[in-house]
């Protein structure tokens, strides 16, 4: 009886261990300007949409990885007139992930077609990160949302010494939350056609 008695007391004696805790999803990677494999990703941009209206475009885009309202970001001369939302930021930083993962690769069809073009001055291996934030628009929004994707804006008149354009990884952040990113199809579609056009 007494070594039973024992036996429970050292079984249950003591603090029970603490449940194992499920581990807690890695912080996003701050965002900040890179050079990867030959390419630059200078800084962002997001579009706040709102109600029915059309963005007014200068005036309302937010300029920075981080626009806060007020505050002069890197690279240009006016305060943003406001702050970026919380839910904007962190689509960016998703889409700022895929960019880099996407560049780490060091894609043979991208690298092409900028040889080419900066051969001739019409490109440069240049990045600019776009999201657009509809997360205050009306549903439907009537403008229409813009699609996520890569695409290269040209300048239509040159400005040197301000670069002749930049690639644009744009993203969409919906009115029910959803962040779409570029995706492959479009990316693979659009650098073939591009390629198709070369000399």
């Amino acid at each position: 009886m007494r070594i039973a008695l024992c036996v429970f007391v050292i079984a249950c004696g003591g603090s029970s261990p603490k449940p194992a805790e499920a581990p807690s999803a890695p912080p996003a990677a701050k965002m900040a300007s890179f050079t990867l494999n030959g390419y630059t990703l200078t800084s962002a941009e997001y579009w706040p949409y709102a109600g029915t209206e059309d963005i007014k475009y200068p005036e309302e885009v937010l300029w920075g990885f981080y626009p806060v309202q007020g505050v002069v970001p890197e690279g240009e001369t006016e305060p943003n007139p406001a702050s970026a939302r919380p839910e904007a930021v962190a689509c960016a930083e998703q889409a700022y992930a895929a960019l880099r993962a996407w560049l780490a690769t060091d894609p043979p069809v991208l690298k092409q077609i900028v040889a080419a073009k900066t051969a001739d001055g019409t490109m440069v291996p240049r990045f600019y990160l776009w999201t657009n934030d509809y997360g205050l628009a009306a549903s439907p929004y009537p403008p229409g949302l813009r699609e996520a994707r890569l695409w290269w804006w040209a300048r239509k008149q040159p400005e040197p010494p301000k670069p002749p354009g930049y690639w644009k990884w744009e993203s969409v952040l919906t009115q029910s939350g959803e962040c779409v990113i570029p995706h492959q199809p479009q990316i693979d579609q659009y650098l073939a056609e591009m390629a198709a056009k070369l000399p």
